[in-house]
């Protein structure tokens, strides 16, 4: 077992010139981690930590159990400066931000304005492609809009209740989404919130 240094425990306080000079001069002798630490009357991964920062820029990243033994290595060389590496704090790491996600098209559009394109070109049969009504149909029900897109219609029939002469909007609404593929029962999309029929 490692002798330890008689004194109280320096765990927590500042490390003074002496303290570092003493675990240079250990690990210089050849002394492992386990035994710097003994003899430091400091925990563990203070002793690396300091040990490390005496190491070479690009030797910092050795595993913990390592740094000892590659200190040693270069206390060996008397011309190696542990206090002018010290000193030496690596660059800081680069920061990666990764690239913004950008939806265009359809899945593009906010939730508000999905609900009003979609009501106005389902609205009117000639105002777009095949394709692009599926495509609209698609990321309402992706989306669990198809409530909102079935109350757009039925505020829009209200508006035109009385110049129109239509008597049962509910009537009306459920003939639309139908046609429209948004659901054969018009209900269902108001409580069920599942998948359009």
């Amino acid at each position: 077992m490692p002798e330890e240094i008689e004194g109280p425990d320096r765990t927590g306080r500042p490390w003074t010139d002496e303290e570092t000079a003493r675990i240079v001069d250990l690990v210089r002798a050849g002394a492992d981690e386990s035994t710097v630490v003994a003899r430091s009357r400091r925990s563990g991964p203070s002793v690396v930590s300091r040990l490390r920062r005496m190491l070479p820029l690009e030797h910092r990243s050795c595993p913990s159990d390592m740094v000892a033994a590659a200190l040693h290595g270069h206390l060996r060389d008397a011309d190696y400066d542990w206090r002018a590496a010290m000193l030496l704090t690596p660059p800081p790491r680069p920061v990666v931000r990764p690239p913004e996600i950008v939806r265009t098209g359809v899945a593009g559009l906010t939730d508000g304005d999905l609900v009003g394109i979609a009501h106005s070109v389902l609205l009117d049969d000639r105002a777009a492609t095949a394709d692009l009504r599926e495509r609209l149909v698609g990321e309402v029900r992706e989306r669990g809009l198809v409530r909102d897109v079935v109350a757009a219609h039925e505020s829009y029939l209200a508006t035109l209740r009385e110049p129109a002469g239509i008597r049962d909007v509910d009537e009306w609404v459920h003939r639309w989404s139908t046609a429209v593929g948004l659901g054969a029962d018009r209900y269902r999309a108001y409580t069920g919130y599942g998948p359009w029929e």
